[in-house]
C-alpha cells in the first residue's frame, strides 16, 4: 500500500509540473535562443537591441524576441535598422504576430532616408494572412516605383524597358511559372500567437523566400537599377495597433550561388495568363497591365 501511494503522488507531481510548464510566462518559454547553425552568425542576443537602431517608442525586446508594437494606431512606417550592410546572404528567423492585424517585412539591400528611421529598398513581406493573399510573403520595393515585384507563389523575372512617356521606364514582370499554389502556402501559415519559420536567400540577382518550409517566391531581378547591396531592417507598418515579434535571427554571407535543390517544398505549375505584365513608373498606383507581344 505504501508503494502504491508513492506512485500516485509521483504521478500527481508530474502532472503539476506539466501544468506549470503549460501556463509558464511567455518570457520563460522564449528566454533561451535556438542554437546557431554552423556557418551562421546571430544578429540578436535575445536580450537587447545591440547592433540595431530604431524608435524606442515602437521597438523593444519582450519575451526574448525583438518586438515592434503599438497599442495605438501607427501613424507612419517605422523601421529597426541593422548597423551592418549585407550584399549576398542567407538569413533565417522566426516571426509571429500577437494581433490579428499587422504588416511587417524584412528590408534588404535597402538604404536609410532622412527622418525617423525610414528605409527605402526591397522587402520580403511578413504579414498575417490578409484579404489580399497574393501579397503575403511577396517581394516588394518600399518607397520605390517597382512596388509589388514578385507575388506569392511566383517564379518571376523583373526587368525595365523604355516607356512611351520617358521617365524611368516601365517595370516588367514576367512570370515563368508558379512554384507553389497560394492555397498550400497559406495553409502552412500558423495563426496569431504561434511562431513561423522564415528563410530569405539573396545572391546576385536571385532571391528566394520560404515560409514554414514552402518556397514563397523565386525572383530574378534583372533591372539594371536594382540595388546590389545595402542594409537590413524590420518594418512596423502604418495602420491599426499591432504587435509583431522576431527571434532566432541568424545570417550567413554567401560567396557562391547556393544550391537550394530539395531544401524547400515546391510543386511547380504553369503561370496563369497574362504571364508578362508591366507598371508604368511615370505614374503611381496603377494596376499591372498585360504586356503586348
Amino acid at each position: 500500500m505504501a508503494m502504491h501511494r508513492r506512485t500516485v503522488l509521483t504521478s500527481a507531481a508530474l502532472a503539476a509540473l506539466a501544468i506549470g510548464a503549460t501556463f509558464a510566462p511567455l518570457s520563460a518559454q522564449n528566454a533561451k535562443p535556438a542554437a546557431v547553425p554552423p556557418g551562421f552568425t546571430s544578429l540578436f542576443d535575445g536580450k537587447t537591441l545591440k547592433g540595431w537602431r530604431g524608435d524606442p517608442a515602437y521597438w523593444s525586446v519582450r519575451d526574448g524576441a525583438i518586438t515592434g508594437a503599438s497599442d495605438q494606431p501607427i501613424p507612419y512606417n517605422t523601421y529597426l535598422i541593422l548597423d551592418k550592410p549585407y550584399a549576398n546572404f542567407e538569413i533565417r528567423f522566426k516571426y509571429r504576430f500577437l494581433t490579428e492585424a499587422g504588416n511587417s517585412g524584412l528590408q534588404f539591400r535597402s538604404s536609410q532616408l532622412a527622418g525617423n528611421h525610414i528605409m527605402v529598398g526591397m522587402q520580403a513581406n511578413v504579414t498575417p494572412i490578409t484579404k489580399s493573399p497574393e501579397r503575403f510573403a511577396m517581394l516588394y520595393e518600399e518607397l520605390g516605383e517597382r512596388q509589388e515585384m514578385v507575388l506569392l507563389g511566383q517564379k518571376a523575372e523583373v526587368t525595365r524597358v523604355q516607356a512611351a512617356g520617358g521617365g524611368q521606364g516601365r517595370i516588367v514582370r514576367t512570370v515563368t511559372g508558379m512554384i507553389n499554389s497560394r492555397d498550400e502556402i497559406l495553409k502552412a501559415v500558423r495563426p496569431a500567437g504561434e511562431w513561423n519559420e522564415d528563410v530569405l536567400i539573396v545572391y546576385g540577382n536571385r532571391f528566394y523566400h520560404a515560409v514554414n518550409g514552402y518556397l514563397a517566391f523565386d525572383a530574378t531581378d534583372s533591372d539594371p537599377m536594382g540595388a546590389r547591396d545595402g542594409l537590413l531592417g524590420w518594418q512596423l507598418h502604418k495602420g491599426p495597433a499591432s504587435t509583431v515579434q522576431f527571434k532566432d535571427i541568424v545570417i550567413k554571407p554567401l560567396t557562391s550561388a547556393p544550391n537550394i535543390t530539395g531544401r524547400f517544398i515546391t510543386k511547380p505549375s504553369a503561370a496563369p495568363e497574362p504571364s508578362r505584365t508591366y507598371k508604368d513608373s511615370t505614374k503611381v498606383n496603377l494596376p499591372d497591365t498585360a504586356m503586348p507581344n
